[in-house]
């Protein structure tokens, strides 16, 4: 008997699993993006659940109708013999995905079908199958496409890639399937019959290695577990299955080939031998504890080296990663000649890092993340390209100079001012488009997007330079660095967090105090270029009521507040209050005398019946915050928000008013009906002046107070 077949893969994994199915004899008769369909007995049926590699779902197609409205739908499922599939004693889970006009969610879907097979079997034999949705008996799909509803049999009962040897996993596991397309893409069967060692420098827990190991000795995965569904599916023959498992095991062979694998972290080292022991690999497969910079490896004979190594989640780890990359490269220029090398990452600034040339790429999915996987052949032709301090030219020795002459000229401005925190460039160059500020012995480096006319691989380039120069201007070490793509932020996301490092430092400015976090935020809790109006501030503060609009973490207000103010900081967002509360707590202010409000700036302005001495008034270009009553558009706002703010103005106060679009125009009516002073020049201190005006601010006042 004949049975229609679906067996899904991960994404971009189609192909090769076609490849595989064709030698495991599926007759196929189509490949889509979620995987292979065809046609096979029982005996290829049970091969593909033993031998496959590449699959994550045997999928047994028991009907596929058309369905053009509920009734149907429900009819189809309460028509289906499913007393031929399984027992009323089964335990039941149902998958459903897709949509139409009468199903607008997998839930309904799941849950229509489980009525129709509930319903059938009630019908036949007064008693309804039990659901169970972790471990069931058996477990059925539903897919519902173009009015087209398939119904199948998961004939395992659980993803492929859990062979069952990796009970424990590592920070970043790469699945079971994925590592054995890696090496698919990376031609291991064919170097493993020949003997070829294996080698994978970033071991991790091991699942490279020992998938490798399953290929190199003919072991079928399928082997590493007995508990498949297959039993609780009346159209299994356990008779058969045995055989062809039998069969499996006695095309087991011993290993001819040395597969090693290393890993800096002792504890990854753990993992992956208690895995290699499940797999029943144990003096098959050596691993030590070693970082990838002291790995000295000469043989004769050529083989693979693959390896999966950290690319990071968090914006700053890349960059902390950088170094490792590079010391990859190196080994494998230097101890790895006529090898060829496969490098699994997302992150495509660290593959070019490593300075080789990349023969192929190969576009593949770990889990939901997009990864490439960049394939080497370690030839005499290969030359490494690294950035060295004595290889520097062109643009990079103009850019390491630039950064030099910058340090030079600020060095005495910081010796004199004894500033820890301040801009040390801002695109000079044109190839160059950073924002690099220091932040006592870290650097914080935004990246602005790059035009669509530059190619990706050119604004990687020019990264990757940056970062290799920087250090040495700044004897920072590496992962001091922080690296961040700059754009425009809109409405709530200048509040979200982009990391979750939780890493803060304490840096100074003047006799202030203030928490930073280069890490987690597009902005780091203190804007730099607002320095000199800070100052200008605290100096006329002494005894003065100092309200702070969009107060972000207030450095204004702990400035004002250790000159003697007494302040008031209103911002939307929770997280930056609390920041700004801590800001006075580490500067010994006693927060009780001070004043810190959750609320829409503009609203509270409008409903203010308190006056004050020194307002300051420094929102965003634009916000369209859904805690907002609507959008907030500076240039088409800033009349109205001047406005509401000189209401609360005491008599010969100051309003300070300022903001960071570059374009900005202020309202001839601000002008006419108050004192207008724009101050922007006298708000830019020396770290400032080489680029174009980072703000505009202006001091208004009342005529009345003349």
């Amino acid at each position: 008997m004949k049975h229609a077949l679906f067996i899904s893969c991960p994404k971009n994994m189609e192909y090769l699993l076609e490849e595989e199915l064709k030698g495991l004899n599926l007759s196929i008769t189509r490949v889509s993006p979620r995987g292979v369909y065809g046609t096979a007995d029982l005996k290829r049926l049970y091969d593909i659940c033993i031998w496959s590699r590449l699959a994550n779902r045997v999928h047994v197609i028991l009907f596929e109708t058309e369905v053009s409205d509920m009734s149907a739908f429900q009819k189809a499922c309460l028509g289906y013999e499913w007393d031929k599939v399984f027992s009323v004693d089964c335990t039941l889970s149902i998958e459903f995905h897709g949509t139409s006009d009468f199903i607008n969610n997998t839930m309904f879907g799941g849950q229509l079908i489980k009525d129709g097979v509930a319903d059938y079997f009630n019908n036949k034999t007064g008693r309804r199958p039990s659901v169970d949705k972790k471990q069931p008996d058996i477990r059925l799909q539903a897919y519902l496409k173009k009015g087209v509803l398939t119904v199948s049999l998961d004939a395992v009962g659980y993803s492929l890639h859990q062979r069952g040897y990796r009970l424990e996993k590592g920070a970043a596991p790469l699945k079971e399937n994925v590592a054995a397309a890696i090496l698919t893409r990376s031609k291991w069967p064919e170097m493993a019959k020949n003997g070829a060692p294996f080698i994978d420098p970033f071991c991790g827990s091991g699942t490279l290695l020992i998938e490798a190991a399953l290929i190199a000795t003919q072991t079928a995965p399928g082997l590493l577990r007995c508990d498949q569904a297959l039993k609780n599916w009346h159209g299994h023959n356990e008779e058969l299955w045995q055989t062809q498992r039998t069969h499996a095991k006695n095309q087991q062979c011993s290993l001819t080939n040395s597969i090693t694998g290393f890993d800096v972290d002792p504890r990854c080292i753990n993992l992956a031998n208690n895995n290699i022991q499940r797999a029943g690999m144990s003096g098959v497969i050596t691993v030590k504890q070693q970082s990838i910079e002291h790995y000295k490896h000469q043989t004769t004979k050529p083989g693979l080296v693959a390896c999966n190594p950290p690319y990071g989640e968090r914006l700053k780890d890349p960059l902390s990663l950088l170094p490792i990359y590079q010391d990859l490269g190196k080994v494998l220029y230097q101890y790895c000649k006529n090898f060829k090398v496969s490098v699994f990452t997302s992150n495509a600034m660290l593959a070019q890092s490593i300075g080789l040339k990349v023969a192929k790429r190969y576009q593949l999915y770990n889990g939901a993340l997009p990864t490439t996987l960049y394939y080497y052949d370690i030839s005499d032709d290969n030359k490494l390209k690294l950035i060295r301090k004595e290889t520097r030219e062109g643009d990079v020795q103009a850019l390491y100079n630039r950064l030099k002459k910058n340090q030079k000229h600020l060095s005495k401005w910081i010796k004199r001012t004894g500033e820890s925190c301040y801009r040390l460039y801002h695109a000079d160059l044109p190839n160059y488009a950073f924002a690099i500020d220091i932040y006592n012995d870290w650097a914080h480096v935004q990246e602005y997007k790059p035009p669509k006319e530059i190619p990706e691989k050119k604004a990687q380039k020019r990264v990757i330079e940056l970062l290799n120069v920087l250090p040495d201007v700044l004897n920072l070490k590496p992962e001091h660095i922080v690296l961040k793509q700059r754009q425009r932020q809109r409405g709530s996301n200048q509040y979200q967090a982009v990391s979750r490092t939780k890493q803060f430092m304490t840096v100074t400015e003047g006799s202030a105090k203030f928490k930073v976090n280069l890490h987690d935020y597009v902005d780091t809790g203190l804007f730099l270029d607002h320095r000199p109006l800070r100052r200008q501030i605290a100096e006329n503060s002494q005894g003065k009521r100092f309200l702070n609009c969009f107060c972000y973490t207030a450095a204004f207000s702990v400035h004002a507040a250790l000159a003697g103010a007494k302040t008031c900081n209103i911002d939307l967002s929770k997280t930056y209050l609390q920041w700004a509360e801590d800001n006075f707590k580490i500067n010994k202010i006693n927060t009780n005398q001070h004043q810190f409000i959750q609320a829409d700036c503009l609203d509270w302005l409008e409903g203010c019946k308190t006056e004050f001495d020194i307002i300051l008034l420094d929102p965003p270009s634009f916000s369209n915050s859904k805690r907002m009553k609507s959008t907030l558009d500076i240039q088409r706002d800033h009349e109205k928000l001047i406005m509401s703010g000189m209401k609360s103005l005491a008599p010969n106060g100051y309003l300070y008013f300022s903001n960071n679009l570059s374009n900005f125009k202020l309202s001839k009516v601000i002008i006419d009906r108050h004192l207008v002073e724009d101050i922007t020049s006298k708000t830019i201190d020396e770290d400032f002046k080489r680029q174009k005006i980072p703000h505009h601010c202006y001091r208004i006042s009342n005529k009345s107070d003349l």
